[in-house]
């Protein structure tokens, strides 16, 4: 299998199959010089289970890889443990705004509302 029908698929399992890290970690940085992150567009398990293969940081020659490590060390609670579950740090999340009640010891107030054409007082 040459190196450029695995980089078309948007398989990682290439990578984690590289015991050698020297190797491992020249291969990622080819693999994320068109990428963010390892699969898909947001951070991911994929992101963990690759760096959780990490010892520690790479090199610096290594750009790609760099910036991405830096990134998911940010993002990711840096639990080194391969059993643990995946504990993201993320502000994203369903936001609801709690139902409006008017301030205690005030009176439910109507809505008037004017109709632009005929100027009609409309009370809801």
């Amino acid at each position: 299998m040459s190196c450029a029908s695995v980089f078309t698929a948007s398989s990682y399992s290439f990578i984690l199959s590289i015991s050698e890290e020297e190797a491992r970690v020249k291969a990622l940085n080819e693999y994320l010089s068109t990428r963010s992150y390892i699969q898909g567009f947001t951070f991911s398990h994929a992101d963990v289970e690759v760096f959780r293969k990490f010892s520690g940081p790479p090199v610096d020659q290594y750009f790609h890889v760099v910036r991405w490590y830096r990134h998911i060390e940010a993002i990711y609670d840096g639990s080194s443990e391969k059993n643990d579950p995946c504990k993201l740090q993320t502000s994203k999340g369903k936001r609801m705004q709690p139902p409006w009640t008017p301030p205690e010891g005030t009176k439910h107030s109507r809505l008037c509302l004017y109709n632009s054409l005929t100027r009609n007082k409309v009370t809801k």
